[in-house]
This record gives C-alpha cells, sequence and structure tokens, in this order.
C-alpha cells in the first residue's frame, strides 16, 4: 500500500504520461491529416517548386496586298536574354548590374522585368547586332543565367511603305496587360498600331512551352516536356502595293494624305498619309535619334489620312449641290449673274475669281466653282438642310474603318454652335458652310465615303481592311435616301466637266472617263489653302474613288489634280508621267484650260450645253471578290 507522500508524485507522473499520450496523438492525427487529407495538395504544390513553364513566342502571320506581295513578314535576329531560373538569389543583383553597365541599359530597367517576369525568360535587348553579341560572349563566365538567343523579329521589306495602314509591333507594357487580361504575359510582343494592332489575335499565334524541371535552387536540370509555337495566320489586305506606293511617291515633300477606294465595295486600295514613318525601327530598343525623328513637328507618326479633319473647301459644293436639288430650289439650268461679290448686311464675301463669271447657269457653277452662286444656296438652304445632306452621305461620323483613331470631323448646326460658343447660328455661318468653309471639317477618308456614295448609286460604304472583308467590316452603313433623277443627272455630268473643262482638268487622261471636283480651303489667313481633289474613274463604271489632300500647298487644281490623274493613269495601266505631279503648267487636253500661277479655269469660260444627257443606267453590284485577285 502506498504512503500518503508518494500519492502526489504518482498522481503528477500520471498526469505527465497522459499529457504527452495526448500530444502524440495529436502528432499522429495532424500527421494522417497531411498525409491522407492534404496529401494531394502538397504533392502539387512540390511539383510546382520542381517544374518550370517556358514560352516560346511564336512567329507573326505575314500580312500581303492583294496582289500578294509580302508587306509584313519576320527575319531572324538574336536577343540578350536573362533566364530567372538560372540564377540564384545571390547571383542575381551581380548579374543584372553587370549586364546593364555591357549592354547600356538601366540595371532598375531589367530589375523590374526580372521581378514581372518571375520564370519566365527575361528579354534585355532585342535585335542585337554583332558587336554586342561579341561583348556578352566574352563575358559569359561572370553572366550565369544570360544567354544570345535566336529570335523572329516584324519586318516590313518596303521600309516605311504603307506605315500609318500597317502599324508596328513592340513589347508589351504593365498597363496594356491589364486591359489585355488573359493570354497576355510580360515580354509579349504585340501590335501597337493600325492593323498590326487590330488583327492582333490572328497574327500572334500561340507560343510553344518547355516544361522544365529545376534543383532547390531553381537552376534547370533537364527539360520534360515540349510544345512548338503555332505561327499566326496569314492576313491579305485589299490593299494594291503599287497605288500605294505612287500616292506616297506624289507625298513626298508635303504634309497631306491620298485615299484610293472602289466605290462599289469600300475596299481600301490605297491609305497613305505624309510624312510616314519607318516601323523597322520599333523593332528593338528606340534609339535617341529615332525617337526624336518620330516625335518631329511634322508628326510623323499622325494618319492624316483618318485622324485629323480639314475644312473641305469647295469639294464640299457637291453635298450643297444635292441638299439644293433636293429641296428644289435650283436645277441644272437655273441661271445665275456672276459678279464676283456676295453682299450679306455689311458683309462682302468674295468669289476666288475677281470680277465674277457674269450669266452662268448652275452647271457652269460646279464645272468652274464659282463661289457667289454658292453663297446664294446657302443662305436659302439654311443650315440644317445642308447639314442633314451631308450627314447622309457620311460626314460628321466616323467611316467604321476598324483602324484606330479615326476623327469624327464636323458638320456643325445651329445647336452645335450654341453648345460650343454660347452664339445663334447665323446666315453668314450658312454661306461660308455652302463652299465648305467656317467650322466644318473632314477627313479625306470621310469625302472618299461621301464621294463614293455619288460613284456608286447611293450607298454609303465602309472602308474595309482586308480582302475578304472581316467579319467586323462586311456590314455598309446603308443607303441614302432616293435622289431624283435629275440629281444624279446633274451630278454625274457636272463632276465629269469638271475633269474634262473645268478646275480639275489637270486630271484628265485622253481616251478614259473620270470625274471629280477640286478644293482650295483657307486654313490660316495670309498663308497657301489647303489643296483638295476628290474624283472617280471610269465616269460611267466607277471603280476608283480618289482623294488627294496637301496641307497649306495651294489650289486644288494645280496641286492634287494632277496627283489625282497620275493615280487614274496607274489604274488604267497606263505609263505615269514624273514630271506632271504637282505643276500648275502640267499637260491638259485642248479644251481644258491652265494658266500657270492661277487657279485653273480662271483663263475663260466656257458655255456649258444646258442639255444634260439622260440618266445612266444603274450601276452593277460589286462583283464577288476573291482572295488573291483583283476584281476592279
Amino acid at each position: 500500500m502506498m504512503d500518503a507522500g508518494q500519492s502526489p508524485s504518482r498522481a503528477r507522473t500520471l498526469m505527465l504520461g497522459a499529457a504527452l499520450a495526448l500530444g502524440w496523438l495529436a502528432v499522429l492525427g495532424r500527421l494522417g491529416q497531411l498525409q491522407i487529407v492534404g496529401g494531394a495538395d502538397f504533392r502539387e504544390r512540390a511539383e510546382g517548386n520542381r517544374l518550370r513553364v517556358i514560352l516560346e513566342p511564336a512567329p507573326r502571320g505575314l500580312v500581303r496586298d492583294r496582289n500578294g506581295e509580302v508587306l509584313a513578314t519576320n527575319r531572324l535576329s538574336y536577343s540578350v536574354t536573362l533566364y530567372p531560373i538560372k540564377l540564384t538569389r545571390q547571383t542575381t543583383e551581380e548579374v543584372i548590374r553587370r549586364l546593364g553597365k555591357l549592354l547600356g541599359v538601366p540595371a532598375d530597367e531589367i530589375r523590374q522585368k526580372w521581378r514581372r517576369a518571375v520564370s519566365l525568360p527575361v528579354r534585355v535587348k532585342t535585335d542585337v547586332d554583332d558587336r554586342t553579341m561579341a561583348i556578352v560572349a566574352e563575358n559569359q563566365a561572370r553572366l550565369p543565367g544570360v544567354s544570345i538567343d535566336p529570335i523572329t523579329v516584324r519586318h516590313y521589306p518596303r521600309g516605311q511603305m504603307a506605315s500609318h495602314l500597317l502599324g508596328h509591333t513592340g513589347e508589351v507594357t504593365d498597363r496594356e496587360l491589364e486591359v489585355l487580361g488573359e493570354g497576355y504575359r510580360q515580354g509579349d510582343i504585340i501590335g501597337k498600331t493600325g492593323l498590326e494592332r487590330v488583327f492582333d489575335g490572328t497574327l500572334r499565334g500561340e507560343p510553344g512551352k518547355q516544361q522544365v524541371e529545376v534543383d532547390a535552387r531553381g537552376r534547370a536540370i533537364r527539360t520534360l516536356a515540349e510544345v512548338s509555337p503555332i505561327p499566326g495566320k496569314d492576313v491579305t489586305l485589299a490593299l494594291d502595293g503599287n497605288l500605294q506606293a505612287l500616292a506616297e511617291r506624289e507625298l513626298q515633300g508635303k504634309l497631306g494624305a491620298i485615299v484610293c477606294l472602289d466605290p462599289r465595295n469600300g475596299e481600301i486600295l490605297a491609305l497613305a498619309s505624309a510624312p510616314a514613318f519607318n516601323p523597322n525601327i520599333f523593332a528593338g530598343r528606340l534609339r535617341p535619334e529615332d525617337w526624336k525623328a518620330v516625335n518631329a513637328p511634322t508628326r510623323p507618326l499622325l494618319n492624316r489620312a483618318i485622324s485629323s479633319a480639314y475644312p473641305p473647301g469647295s469639294t464640299f459644293k457637291i453635298v450643297t449641290s444635292v441638299a439644293a436639288l433636293e429641296a428644289g430650289i435650283v436645277k441644272a439650268t437655273t441661271r445665275f449673274w456672276s459678279s464676283g461679290e456676295f453682299v450679306l448686311g455689311n458683309r462682302v464675301f468674295r468669289d476666288w475669281k475677281a470680277g465674277g463669271f457674269g450669266d452662268v447657269n448652275f452647271t457652269d457653277a460646279m464645272i468652274h466653282s464659282i463661289d457667289t452662286v454658292y453663297y446664294e444656296l446657302g443662305l436659302k438652304l439654311g443650315v440644317d438642310r445642308i447639314a442633314a445632306r451631308a450627314r447622309q452621305m457620311g460626314l460628321g461620323q466616323r467611316t467604321g474603318i476598324l483602324l484606330p483613331g479615326e476623327a469624327t470631323g464636323i458638320v456643325p448646326d445651329g445647336a452645335w454652335k450654341r453648345a460650343n460658343f454660347g452664339q445663334r447660328w447665323s446666315k453668314g455661318d450658312s454661306v461660308n458652310m455652302s463652299i465648305g468653309q467656317g467650322f466644318l471639317t473632314t477627313t479625306p477618308l470621310q469625302l472618299a465615303v461621301m464621294l463614293s456614295t455619288v460613284a456608286n448609286g447611293g450607298r454609303v460604304v465602309r472602308p474595309k481592311l482586308l480582302r475578304p472583308a472581316a467579319p467586323e467590316e462586311s456590314e455598309d452603313p446603308g443607303q441614302v435616301p432616293a435622289w431624283r433623277p435629275e440629281t444624279w443627272q446633274y451630278l454625274r455630268h457636272s463632276l465629269r466637266r469638271v475633269v474634262e473643262a473645268g478646275t480639275g482638268a489637270a486630271a484628265f487622261i485622253p481616251g478614259k472617263t473620270s470625274a471629280g471636283k477640286t478644293g482650295s480651303a483657307e486654313a490660316v489667313k495670309g498663308q497657301k489653302t489647303h489643296s483638295w481633289f476628290v474624283g472617280y474613274t471610269p465616269a460611267d463604271q466607277p471603280r476608283l474613288v480618289v482623294v488627294v489632300f496637301a496641307e497649306k500647298a495651294g489650289h486644288g487644281g494645280s496641286v492634287s489634280a494632277p496627283i489625282a490623274g497620275k493615280l487614274f493613269r496607274q489604274f488604267h495601266g497606263l505609263p505615269v508621267d514624273p514630271q506632271a505631279s504637282g505643276s500648275a503648267t502640267a499637260s491638259v487636253p485642248a479644251s481644258g484650260s491652265l494658266v500657270a500661277g492661277a487657279q485653273p479655269g480662271a483663263a475663260a469660260l466656257r458655255k456649258v450645253p444646258i442639255e444634260v444627257p439622260p440618266p445612266p443606267p444603274p450601276l452593277p453590284s460589286p462583283p464577288p471578290t476573291q482572295p488573291g485577285g483583283d476584281a476592279r
């Protein structure tokens, strides 16, 4: 029997033993939970720490014009790449510092890329030259985890040709990653502007993948699995490379734009903006001199064909004519007295020709671009009827082209002026608007769409980049309200005579028919006017609409019309005279009149017969298009 002195000691022993037993039971229970319940999860985590996935970019798809010429492709190049999985914590900082010093890249920039990449390869410098590769190779022993890797770089064989349409590529930024979301990672090359951006998902393809086993320090041991990249899909443009090259050549030394459009279906045959830029400079790290060049005061990156709006000048007389004819306030035979001045209250609005043209009819007014006739019509019409016709024909709104950065232009009315200036619309505002001046602005592409409604019989087309059209650009906005037969008669006859015997005579081609309208829009008082020409060919069955714009370059008839004539000749397969462009002394047919240094048409006014031809038959529907051919 245990005595009283031993009883507390034994009790403590029993209690300690019980506590130890409970502790072991808890440990065993936790081990069982980890092994049985959470075993799969922990095995997955361990596997994740042992394996890494390395992505290999896919080559971008090719871009071809309608004739099969490659405008955007890929070329072999090399990049200096940093592989985080081949570095340790102790070596990373020293390697980053050394590499930055050798390549001339800020260490902070490399460090930020490394942190964002986690285990993915970091392209420190792309498209490196032989000298850079030699420097890295010489220091390879001191640069663990650094490799010179072959890569594909976007390449544009024609340099700056169609640069505003094609756009360029570059490395994705943090902000872009937030917007793009799933499917894009640090270091990816994406389309930044133009077509490259719009169709990036089609062109970029699917990256390849390598599954790599790493050791406890994160260093690669072996490759376990590999999936090859899937190249991006090729796209074919509606663009005609020959027309595009000529358009860009004719814009050299100018600020301006040229648009060539098929009025039957909206296909863009040429879209040029000057000055242009070489998208190849964005293949690697942008050099200081290249950065300075693309940010010059002339703004080479600006797409003047779609992103800048200007007063359209007398090209807008087409819209004013439609509004007046449809309102029934004028006919082709209506006569006017042109004195060279139009008086409104205490203001005098002058014609471009001092002294005017005398006794004229409405057809003469279009052919010789007689301002005072349109002043009178603008006052009778009022802003609302002019603005309504302009909007019906595609002005004052985006055309729907898929390229980013399209401007809307301005088709003003009374409400617009009150909202923007707090003032009432005046009669003088209507007079100015009638000849394409005042608050009115349009882009070159909008004028191409406007003229297409005349050329194709009243259908507003949506400009199309691809051939065949992409689904998102295939649907046209619709038909303008039906016009009177007399309106069509007037437009087709008078616009044709503009080129045959009027202000657009410099665009005339013997043996071919064409139609058009010149424009000279005031921009800054005391400076040269903006130069415009809008036209189409053939006149009876139009297949090409051309808009030529030159900023502060002079009269439309002497600057832009000759350029349009060369584009017409190119389209018809005729020889192009390189000496004729942009000269007021260019040769014109005997029925035309050009006076050196003067507005075309100023020399003499030839009476145009009042009788107009019967309306031509309806234009046929555009033929079906197939990739690779030319259905013009």
